[in-house]
C-alpha cells in the first residue's frame, strides 16, 4: 500500500510537471512571436526661457531638452526659437572650424554652455556619464547669419571629445531663428551611445557685449523643438512658453528723413529719384510696422503698375523679375549683421485682396529675407506701409527710388520752385500686451 501510494504520488507529479512544462513553453512561445515593443523617439520635460523676462533685455537663455525614449537615438535635432529672440554674432570673434576640431577656440568666442547626459553601453553594464561641454560663435557658411561650435568634454576617457556644428536659419514665415545639429553620434570608441537629455545656456552677455536679447514684444513665446532618429521616427514638441515684460519702458523714437529729385529731374510731370531713411538706436524696441506717406504733390508713376512681377519669380529671384518692375533699391543696416543687407525694390502682382500692386523688398547678405509692403491711400497722402517686419535691432533702413523712364515717384510741381515736401510716417513697436504702445509719429522734410 505504501509503495502503491508512492508510485501514485508520482505520477500525479510527473501528470502536473508535464501540464506545466506545456503551459510554459507554450507561453515562452507566445513570447517569441509577439513583436519587440517598438521604441519611439519622444521629448520629455522641455524647457526654454529667459532668465530675465525684460523686454529687449541681454539675459541667459536656458533650454532643456529631455528624450523619452534615449535607446531610439536622436540623429537631427532642431531648436525653433520664437521671433525676437536673437543672438548678437558680433558680439564676439568667431572661432574658425579648425580650431573647434582642434578644440582650440577662443575663450573670448565662447557663447554658451552645454551640459549632456550619456547612456554608454559599456561590456557589462550601461554607464550613464554627464559631460560637459561649451557653446562656440563658429564662422558662419554663406548664406547663413550665424553657426555653432560644440566641444562636449567626458571625463574618465571612456570616450573621447565630441565635436559639434549646428547651423542657424532664418524662418521666412516668421523671421525666427531656428538651430540646427545634424548627425549626432551614436558611437564612440566602439560604444553605444544614446543620449538621454541636453542643456544649454546661451549667454546673455559674451566678451563683454551683449548676445542673446529678448523679444521686444510683450506676447507670449515659446520655444519648439523637431528632432528626428536613425530608426526613422519623428518627434516635435514645445517648451512652456515665456511671456516678456516692461515694453513699455523700452525707448521707441525712430526718425526719418528723405531727399527726392535731381538735378534734370526736378519739373512738374517728372519722374524724379526718391530716398528715404528711417533710422534707430540699437537699444529701441523694434519696428513692427513702418509707413511713409508721400506728400499731395508727389504720388506714383502708375504706368508701371502694367508691368508688375510674378510673386513667386520675386520670392525666388528677384533680379529676374521685369526691368519696368524693379523701381529702385534698400539697405538695411544691424548691429547683429557683419555687413549691410542689401537688393532690389520690385513693384510685386497683387493678391487676391491687393486693390494695386505691392512693393517688394528682397534683402541679401548676412540674412536673407524678402519683406511685401502695401499701397496705402488715406487721408494725409499716399504711400507705402510694411507690415510685420522682424524683431531685430535695425540701425538705418534705406530705400531708393529710381528716377527716369522707370521711376515710380512722379512729381507734380516744380521742386526748385516750391516749399520743401513733408513726407510724414508713423512706426509701430511690436505688441505690449497690456501696456501702453510707445509709438511716436514722425514728420520731416527736405
Amino acid at each position: 500500500m505504501i509503495g502503491v501510494r508512492r508510485l501514485g504520488v508520482r505520477k500525479r507529479s510527473r501528470r502536473a510537471l508535464g501540464v506545466a512544462g506545456i503551459a510554459a513553453s507554450t507561453v515562452a512561445l507566445g513570447l517569441l512571436a509577439a513583436p519587440a515593443a517598438q521604441a519611439a523617439l519622444g521629448f520629455q520635460g522641455l524647457s526654454a526661457k529667459p532668465a530675465n523676462l525684460a523686454a529687449g533685455a541681454n539675459s541667459d537663455v536656458n533650454i532643456h531638452i529631455g528624450f523619452s525614449d534615449p535607446s531610439d537615438q536622436v540623429k537631427d535635432l532642431t531648436v525653433h526659437l520664437p521671433p525676437g529672440l536673437t543672438g548678437n554674432p558680433t558680439a564676439t570673434p568667431q572661432c574658425t572650424v579648425a580650431q573647434l576640431n582642434s578644440d582650440a577656440c577662443p575663450a573670448k568666442s565662447q557663447v554658451g554652455d552645454v551640459t549632456a547626459k550619456v547612456l554608454v553601453h559599456a561590456a557589462v553594464l550601461p554607464v550613464e556619464q554627464t559631460v560637459d561641454g561649451s557653446l562656440y560663435n563658429l564662422v558662419p557658411q554663406p548664406g547663413e547669419p550665424a553657426r555653432f561650435g560644440i566641444v562636449l568634454r567626458p571625463a574618465g576617457g571612456l570616450l573621447p571629445k565630441i565635436i559639434q556644428q549646428s547651423a542657424v536659419h532664418l524662418r521666412r514665415s516668421d523671421f525666427g531663428l531656428d538651430t540646427v545639429i545634424n548627425n549626432f553620434p551614436r558611437e564612440a570608441s566602439g560604444l553605444q551611445t544614446d543620449i538621454e537629455s541636453l542643456d544649454i545656456t546661451l549667454f546673455g552677455t559674451a566678451n563683454g557685449n551683449g548676445f542673446m536679447r529678448n523679444p521686444t514684444s510683450c506676447s507670449p513665446a515659446a520655444v519648439t523643438f523637431d528632432a528626428d532618429s536613425y530608426a526613422g521616427n519623428a518627434a516635435h514638441g514645445t517648451a512652456p512658453s515665456f511671456t516678456p515684460t516692461s515694453c513699455a519702458t523700452l525707448d521707441f523714437s525712430p526718425t526719418l528723413s528723405a531727399t527726392v529729385g535731381r538735378a534734370g529731374a526736378t519739373a512738374a510731370g517728372s519722374n524724379t529719384p526718391l530716398r528715404t531713411v528711417i533710422a534707430q538706436d540699437p537699444t529701441e524696441a523694434g519696428l513692427k510696422t513702418a509707413k511713409v506717406l508721400l506728400p499731395n504733390s508727389i504720388g506714383p508713376n502708375t504706368t508701371l503698375f502694367n508691368t508688375p512681377c510674378p510673386r513667386l519669380q520675386f520670392e525666388v529671384k528677384a533680379s529676374g523679375c521685369p526691368r519696368k518692375s524693379i523701381v529702385g533699391s534698400a539697405i538695411a543696416t544691424s548691429t547683429f549683421l557683419p555687413r549691410a543687407l542689401g537688393g532690389a525694390v520690385v513693384l510685386v502682382k497683387p493678391g487676391p485682396t491687393d486693390f494695386l500692386p505691392r512693393l517688394g523688398v528682397s534683402l541679401h547678405g548676412p540674412l536673407s529675407m524678402n519683406l511685401l509692403g502695401s499701397f496705402v491711400i488715406e487721408a494725409d497722402g499716399q504711400g507705402n506701409a510694411f507690415m510685420k517686419l522682424p524683431d531685430i535691432p535695425i540701425s538705418q533702413f534705406i530705400l531708393r527710388f529710381h528716377g527716369g523712364r522707370t521711376g515710380l515717384v512722379s512729381t507734380s510741381v516744380d521742386l526748385c520752385n516750391s516749399p520743401p515736401p513733408r513726407f510724414t510716417t508713423s512706426q509701430t513697436p511690436p505688441p505690449c500686451s497690456t501696456e501702453s504702445l510707445a509709438s511716436s509719429p514722425l514728420a520731416a522734410g527736405t
